[in-house]
């Protein structure tokens, strides 16, 4: 017989050996299963689906439960998963984005990403996503706050366009746990700004100057050996100055004339040939650690060859020519000597043939080069191979008769 299932009435309720049912008065299907171990269980429906388990779970607060999922399965709705978006849509109006972002952080971002992705991520937070969005709940943050943001970092158009990438990310994670509805994402379709691309192509002249400055704050003191080996690797393979500072003594292959780093920025092994302008820079490197180009502790990478660079830059006349652009400049004097864009892509380690065509207009340069070559090769062949023309004798009239 149903009874009402209260608070006091389950207190006074002992174990047996068999489960003990009971069921409410309130509500039709809701009752309460006390286990011989002592575990009470709230149920409702035909057949039975668990509400939950007391404790920690209230009568009051079982009923409710129970109510809401009666009324799914009504609809046709599953229960369960109706409960748990509706958990979900309690913490997030709870939730805060500062909050939220630091679980994003710590279960998805530094377990799963690159450390250099991890450290962006960290500081465009800081900087700019949470002192703007930080204070409200992850459900209530408008695509109204979202642009707000974007506006507001208008100057730097760049950083701006990657602080909405990164919104992004960070609320499509929120999508996947259940705070927010799907296609709720604030970030979604905001119009990024455009940005100048600039890419600096180094002539062999100034590649020249950019050796000697090198060469010449190595020996003034201003870099160490390792900054210097590093800025002559770049200049000599065209790899990322992060695969370079990556390199170990463990992945150079000496016989084969390679580098085989186990990670890349594509999340796939990188082979980086070797010249032997590069071996050359190899073999001079002072060991002292398991890092080829090492850091001022035994067993680190060196921390940023990109300020070495703009440390000395400014030497060969170079100034605001960037570190990248030496690896631009590395697929230019490539493309310049009439090198195929697949095989550019394969030295520069680049996944994908759309990011090797940036130098196409290099490309076209060099076979157009090669084509004024040959149409001046081809004139002389046909000029050689023409017989000369016999000299002329003029012949003498002769006089009437």
């Amino acid at each position: 017989m149903p009874v009402r299932l209260t608070e006091a009435l389950l207190d006074s309720l002992t174990p047996s050996n068999r489960d003990q049912f009971l069921f409410d008065s309130l509500l039709a299907t809701f009752g309460h299963r006390l286990t011989p171990a002592g575990r009470g269980i709230f149920f409702v429906g035909k057949p039975r689906r668990t509400v939950g388990y007391r404790p920690p779970l209230k009568v009051a607060e079982a009923r409710e439960q129970a109510h809401h999922m009666l009324a799914d399965i009504r609809q046709g709705r599953d229960p369960v998963v109706e409960r748990k978006a509706r958990a979900a849509r309690m913490a997030a109006g709870t939730m805060t984005v500062a909050q939220f972002a630091e679980k994003w952080l710590a279960n998805y971002v530094r377990p799963k990403l690159k450390p250099r992705t991890v450290i962006d991520y960290q500081r465009l937070l800081a900087q700019h996503i949470l002192p703007a969005l930080g204070r409200l709940p992850v459900g209530g943050v408008e695509r109204s706050d979202a642009e707000r943001l974007h506006v507001a970092m208008a100057r730097t158009p760049r950083r701006a366009n990657y602080t909405i990438s990164t919104g992004h990310v960070l609320f499509n994670y929120a999508i996947d746990l259940g705070l927010r509805p799907p296609g709720s994402n604030p970030f979604r379709r905001i119009k990024r700004y455009r940005e100048r691309k600039v890419e600096r192509f180094l002539s062999e002249a100034e590649i020249a100057k950019a050796a000697e400055a090198i060469e010449q704050a190595e020996r003034a003191g201003k870099i160490g050996p390792h900054g210097a080996a590093g800025l002559r690797l770049a200049l000599f393979t065209g790899a990322r100055s992060g695969e370079i500072t990556a390199i170990q003594w463990s992945h150079i292959d000496w016989q084969r004339r390679l580098v085989r780093l186990p990670d890349s920025k594509t999340n796939e092994p990188r082979t980086i040939h070797l010249s032997e302008a590069a071996l050359g820079v190899l073999k001079t490197v002072p060991r002292i650690g398991r890092f080829v180009i090492a850091g001022a502790k035994p067993d680190e990478p060196y921390k940023n060859l990109g300020r070495a660079w703009i440390d000395i830059r400014g030497n060969a006349g170079l100034q605001g020519v960037r570190l990248h652009d030496l690896r631009h400049s590395f697929a230019s004097l490539a493309a310049g000597r009439g090198v195929s864009l697949q095989m550019i892509g394969k030295l520069l380690g680049h996944k994908v043939f759309a990011t090797t065509q940036r130098y196409s207009h290099l490309a076209r340069d060099a076979v157009a080069a090669v084509n004024d070559e040959l149409g001046a090769a081809m004139q002389a062949a046909i000029a050689k191979g023409q017989p000369k023309s016999a000299a002329v004798v003029k012949l003498k009239r002769r006089p009437p008769r």
